[in-house]
């Protein structure tokens, strides 16, 4: 056998492997649940065949009723749930004429919680942040799980998408596999799987989709097949507490004051009046030369002395004429 011929047996093995796999996922027991968006289902199951009529009476389902609606199966193995056909019918439907149940018809719904399994808390519109290096988790809310009910299913497949700072989409975290989570019950729980002390700080979002058999690409929307987007902050610093920023001392402005120029000291000299110093003529030993001792006058003296000489001249006129 060839070598071409090797690899065509082990990729043709490998295809029968997952083929039962496959074929699970999307094969409907009768009365078996069904979720609108779902594509390529397979329900021959159920009894139905090209051609066949499936009914609708409505949310309680009773074939007593008169048919709500009415569709036509084309391929059995290949059925499609269209939201725009199965939209607001949901419950049971019966195969027409015989009205034995087919299978329900549900509304998907799906939901997640990223946790802090450090801290032991979930991320909600009033915590959004996560201490860098603490382990991350997630908890899926869902009624998907449904298909792990029908005969062989390994479980429903989720994916869980992370966005990162820069529109970095992760397709795992800490090795753990992000696409095609299989679950079978509800809440389901990945427990601490993202060890984030490795990753770039910044703003994440995460949003979970429900993958099985197309659901998430035909009826695309929020809390339905897609959970509504959980935002949260990686940093190792409390966005809630305002850093108090540094600041400089200040030094007070220093005034400086010139002093007015210092004037040298002014020596005040007093004068003292001159001594007059009358030098005597030399003097012959045995001479006594009198010492003139200039008369002393009473202030007014004179001023009196000529009004007497007045009076005594007047005196004497006034005698002479009595004469």
């Amino acid at each position: 056998m060839s070598i071409s011929s090797w690899y065509a047996l082990i990729i043709l093995s490998i295809l029968l492997a997952l083929s039962p796999v496959l074929a699970a996922e999307n094969t409907v027991p009768v009365a078996g649940t069904v979720f609108l968006g779902e594509q390529g289902l397979d329900i021959s199951a159920t009894g139905a065949t090209a051609g066949s009529q499936i009914v609708y009476y409505g949310p309680g389902g009773s074939p007593a009723n008169f048919p709500v609606a009415t569709l036509t199966v084309d391929d059995p193995s290949e059925f499609y749930l269209s939201p725009a056909l199965f939209g607001g019918r949901t419950g049971p439907w019966f195969l027409s004429p015989a009205n034995t149940l087919a299978f329900y018809v549900q509304d998907p719904l799906i939901g997640i919680r990223v946790m802090d399994e450090s801290a032991d808390f979930a991320i909600t519109s009033d915590v959004t942040w996560i201490p860098k290096g603490d382990v991350v988790g997630f908890r899926i809310d869902t009624n998907v799980y449904e298909i792990a009910r029908r005969p062989g299913s390994p479980g429903a497949p989720i994916t869980i998408r992370i966005r990162g700072p820069g529109g970095v989409e992760y397709s795992s975290v800490t090795g753990y596999q992000l696409e095609d989570i299989l679950i079978s019950a509800s809440p389901f729980d990945t427990g601490g799987v993202w060890l984030t002390g490795g990753f770039e700080s910044g703003t994440y979002t995460v949003w979970a989709e429900s993958t099985g058999n197309d659901m998430n690409l035909n009826y695309k929307q929020e809390g339905k097949t897609v959970t509504v987007p959980v935002q949260f902050l990686l940093q190792s610093t409390n966005p809630l507490i305002t850093p108090t920023p540094t600041t400089m001392p200040t030094t007070p402005a220093t005034t400086t004051t010139t002093p007015p120029p210092t004037l040298p000291a002014t020596t005040v000299t007093t004068l003292t009046p001159a001594t007059v110093v009358t030098e005597s003529p030399a003097t012959t030993p045995g001479t006594v030369i009198p010492t003139a001792v200039p008369p002393t006058t009473t202030p007014g003296f004179g001023t009196m002395l000529t009004l007497s000489a007045f009076f005594v001249a007047c005196l004497l006129i006034v005698l002479r004429h009595q004469r």
